[in-house]
């Protein structure tokens, strides 16, 4: 550290040295993602009620070349992390992975307990020796031999038993023996092999994901499964031709262009939803019942827009926003009034949320939500639009309202924020919300390692824990979990909110903590207000504060009402909707 260096840069400098401590550690101490979580909270903030946040504006953290690096070691190192666990059976965390080593200069593997079990042999032993089919060894044998140049990163392939027809998934990464040394390091491949048992709990739920009929489920089964499209055509007794066309259409409503990134969509969700491949739903497949962004429309520049379509196909135009957690979903009762109340819903997601692509620039993530939204309302209707803001959405929402212009018959906000002032809204927020808020603004290659961070290391323990883990300062939305109709929506919006990685939060992030009360005072159009009394993020009196202040709109309190309001309060929520769309 320079001995020039002011006092209270050095103790930001030692508050950011402990961040990274702890960040440096997480990928080999999950469990202690609360340390880290109360560094960055020090690091932020002067104390939990001193929310002072001058020395962090005053540094450029943006572009700080060092710290990039050291965010870019560590993100290494939850990769090389990940490929470690799955090598050594006392650090593995989930039953189905089996992990094998290869080294191509003694062509000897070694593997887990788990290997011993998967290939009924046992390890270290030969790379000839194991039970597998001559097209997986072969496949296997090439990657191991790239591994030991550069450039080799990670592959995802199938590979097969020889004795059996299911296939499993293998995800192949560089293995760095550590018993060599720095001049003459010994590489090879590390295998992780997901032998996942596809109970109708899991299929069911890529099947309500996917948006599949019951036979495009059966095909996909059978894909997941290792059989050859003429082999699913023999057993069922169909032609070739129809077969492809059913795997094609599961491509399509997947988002995916093979049927290995099929494999790797579709076992990540298994994985999440049923870890233990134990769970059974009685009477076979049981789809999650909800709406859900289940369209692509293909842009102009190629770029891929998933999205949603409900209700009365001629009715009255609603553009729905999406909040980050819960995403662009609706309960089945919902749906049902949207087509008899006469209204069309459309719903997209966000670049680089769920199916939609990322922006070509991430530059350009703002205009790209915009864009986008105008694109499909263009597309698929014409007419006005109701224009829907719900939660972290509002500020895109107000950008597209204005965007709109006349077109824009008026707004109803949420559970909506406002434009957030430090000084003041900060302290109604808790620990993680506080520290997303101010990081995706100053700090946002640091607060996206994090969110990386806290993705792998809570998703471990699986999707309910996660959410326990993001509503922890919400005590009415966690009592709400056992609710299955809502704790469903809940775990497809995380699924949508993280299956393309941290990036996108941190944009949509930073476009909330933007000043954007011009788009919000520039409005012309009615705009109504929803908001709970217990709102986690934006607590309800300073929103009637703003209100009041600046647009003097009507603001409709939802007593009780927190995140999962749109949920719980269904019907209030829906009643404001309506009324809007037809005035």
């Amino acid at each position: 550290m320079n001995l020039k260096t002011s006092s209270a840069e050095a103790n930001q400098s030692e508050r950011l040295l402990y961040l990274l401590d702890k960040a440096y550690e997480a990928p080999f101490q999950p469990d202690n993602f609360h340390e880290l979580m109360k560094a960055a909270h020090n690091f932020y903030f002067k104390s939990w009620d001193d929310l002072s946040v001058a020395d962090i504006k005053n540094k450029n953290f943006a572009n700080d070349t060092i710290l990039a690096s050291h965010l870019n070691r560590i993100e290494h190192l939850m990769r090389e992390r990940e490929l470690e666990n799955r090598s050594h059976a006392s650090n593995l965390n989930k039953p189905t992975l089996i992990a094998l080593l290869i080294n191509p200069d003694t062509w000897i593997c070694e593997g887990n307990h788990l290997a011993d079990e998967f290939f009924g042999q046992r390890f270290p032993c030969s790379f000839k020796e194991l039970k597998l089919e001559k097209s997986s060894l072969n496949q296997l044998k090439k990657m191991a031999e790239r591994a030991t140049m550069s450039g080799f990163n990670t592959e995802i392939c199938r590979v097969k038993r020889n004795e059996i027809s299911v296939s499993s998934l293998a995800k192949c990464g560089v293995w760095i023996n550590p018993e060599g040394n720095a001049v003459n390091q010994v590489r090879g491949l590390a295998v992780s092999i997901a032998h996942f048992n596809w109970t109708p709990n899991a299929l069911g739920f890529c099947q309500s994901m996917f948006q599949l009929a019951d036979s495009e489920t059966s095909v996909l089964a059978a894909l997941l499964n290792g059989k050859t499209q003429a082999e699913i055509a023999n057993e069922r007794g169909r032609s070739v031709e129809t077969i492809k066309a059913q795997a094609k259409s599961i491509l399509r409503k997947s988002g995916c262009t093979k049927v290995s990134d099929l494999m790797v969509l579709a076992t990540t969700y298994g994985l999440l939803v049923d870890p233990g491949g134990e769970t059974q739903f009685q009477g076979g497949y049981k789809p999650l019942d909800f709406a859900k962004p289940d369209r692509i429309f293909t842009n102009r520049d190629g770029r891929k827009i998933s999205y949603g379509i409900h209700g009365d196909n001629n009715g009255r135009t609603v553009l729905f926003v999406h909040g980050l957690v819960h995403g662009p979903f609706f309960p089945p009762d919902m749906i049902a009034a949207f087509k008899e109340d006469g209204l069309k819903v459309i719903a997209p997601s966000r670049p680089s949320f769920g199916l939609t692509d990322p922006p070509i620039n991430w530059k350009d993530f703002d205009e790209t939500v915009i864009k986008d939204a105008l694109t499909l309302l263009a597309a698929k209707t014409e007419g006005p639009v109701t224009v829907v803001a719900h939660q972290g959405g509002v500020s895109h929402a107000c950008r597209i309202a204005n965007a709109l212009g006349r077109r824009a018959k008026n707004m109803v906000m949420i559970g909506a924020g406002i434009p957030i002032d430090e000084k003041r809204h900060l302290e109604g927020m808790g620990l993680q919300t506080r520290i997303a808020a101010i990081g995706v603004k100053y700090t946002p290659r640091l607060i996206e390692t994090m969110i990386r961070i806290g993705i792998a290391n809570e998703l471990r323990k699986g999707i309910k824990p996660y959410l326990h883990h993001l509503l922890s300062n919400s005590p009415t939305d966690l009592d709400l979990l056992d609710d299955p109709k809502i704790y469903s929506i809940c775990e497809a919006g995380i699924l949508h909110m993280i299956e393309q990685g941290p990036k996108a939060i941190v944009h949509d992030g930073a476009a909330a903590m933007a000043d954007w009360s011009g788009d919000l005072l520039n409005l012309s159009c009615p705009v109504k207000w929803v908001h709970g009394s217990k709102d986690p993020i934006m607590r309800l009196d300073f929103v009637l504060e703003y209100v009041a202040q600046y647009r003097g709109d009507p603001v409709l309190t939802v007593e009780n009402g927190a995140g999962t309001m749109h949920l719980t309060h269904a019907t209030i929520c829906y009643k404001a909707i309506l009324d809007a769309a037809r005035s």
